[in-house]
């Protein structure tokens, strides 16, 4: 059976759970939730007449306030007096090469500390997506629940990675032959190749790093399409989305040099050589804009959990940082939703943070002045009148 290595693809495929959705009213109403900080201190003594909120630059009337603990309604200021849907959807996304046994601290943390009666559940692997549901809750043991999910994200893991780790260790060999193939490192050069030998070996190097850039495609409609399922679904949705540092193995700068100095006759192989090892940079073909966008429109608040790690130590070679396009992607996305980003090697620390920050909030409604249902994307700001505290929010939504 072919194995296939964790992808974004595969992450964000629609969604599609048994959850209250929205519908469409007379009268357009924005919510806005809203975390104050002092530090990493949630303010919960504000009120409504301490924001000020924005829609394209024009101050808007703020019609309700209501403040969030924990699914708990604290506080109302609401003409109406309504409440608001409290219900927490939880996502949680993980994409891996190998599974970190402290990932298990997170799960028993989410079983044990957060998850409430009415919460929903739904974790995306490298392989499937499983959906936590209420009769599971009521039948089974938070330790059983708990313990079932470890084995199916570590089992997962280990096989959505098989492919992904096999042209690794095929790219760690081809460099360590590459640098073994350079007489002025020590080794045994065979010199009637003609420089054959260290061609080949380049050209296997750019088609194995090939394939391992084709199992990290990822598809921006596929993202866009998991928003636009999330944005139907009422409630305050969590994305924890974790993401685990990647590194590429390639020649030490040094040895670089000496093969570019010794083959400075032949272009065709110094060509290959500064193209993969000293020019070569991974592009991102995601739209940042389009996504943030996206996701604060859908209202969804993405904390994004880089799980660092060190690079191998490795003879002759380099393991050079290969994260750049994803990392500054969704470290853009999860801050234009109001959710946070942490770097850790402890994923179990960002977690409990991402989750300390998501559980309490103010939530604001308004009607916008003015309202025209163009299409358009309408950002969002919230300004505390006389306050000197962080604001996170999502940055607006399409008015159609």
């Amino acid at each position: 059976m072919k194995k296939i290595y964790i992808s974004l693809l595969l992450l964000f495929l629609p969604i599609f759970i048994s959850a209250q959705e929205q519908h469409e009213v007379s009268v357009i109403e924005i919510e806005v939730p809203v975390r104050v900080t002092n530090g990493d201190i949630f303010v919960d003594n504000l009120t409504i007449d301490d924001f000020e909120l924005y829609e394209n630059g024009q101050l808007q009337k703020i019609k309700s306030l209501y403040l969030i603990k924990n699914t708990n309604l604290q506080r109302n200021e609401s003409p109406s007096w309504t409440s608001p849907n409290t219900e927490r959807q939880f996502f949680m996304l993980f994409q891996m090469q190998d599974f970190i046994p402290r990932l298990n601290e997170v799960i028993d943390y989410l079983f044990n500390e957060v998850l409430k009666e009415k919460d929903t559940l739904t974790i995306m692997t490298p392989l499937k997506r499983y959906t936590l549901s209420k009769q599971a809750l009521q039948t089974k043991s938070k330790e059983v629940l708990a313990e079932e999910m470890k084995g199916l994200i570590r089992k997962d893991t280990l096989m959505g990675s098989g492919d992904y780790n096999s042209l690794m260790r095929e790219l760690k060999r081809l460099v360590a032959s590459i640098s073994s193939s350079n007489p002025m490192a020590g080794i045994e050069h065979d010199s009637t190749s003609g420089g054959f030998g260290i061609e080949l070996l380049l050209q296997r190097y750019k088609q194995t790093l090939q394939k391992m850039e084709e199992l990290r495609i990822v598809d921006e409609k596929k993202i866009l399409s998991f928003a636009q399922q999330l944005k139907r679904i009422s409630g305050q949705k969590v994305v924890f989305f974790f993401y685990q540092r990647e590194f590429r193995p390639e020649l030490e700068p040094r040895i670089t040099n000496q093969l570019l100095s010794l083959y400075q006759d032949k272009s065709e192989i110094t060509d290959h050589i500064q193209d993969l090892f000293q020019m070569y940079h991974r592009q991102s073909a995601l739209h940042i804009n389009r996504l943030k966008m996206a996701f604060a429109d859908s209202s969804i608040l993405l904390n994004f959990l880089f799980m660092n790690k060190d690079p191998e130590n490795i003879t002759g070679i380099r393991m050079n940082e290969q994260s750049e396009d994803v990392f500054s992607v969704f470290t853009e996305v999860a801050t234009s939703t109001g959710g946070i980003v942490d770097i850790s090697q402890n994923p179990a620390v960002g977690f409990k943070n991402a989750v300390n920050a998501s559980e309490s909030y103010y939530l604001l409604t308004y009607t916008p002045s003015n309202y025209q249902s163009d299409g358009q994307f309408k950002e969002i700001r919230v300004m505390l009148k006389a306050k000197d505290y962080k604001i996170f929010h999502r940055d607006g939504y399409f008015a159609n």
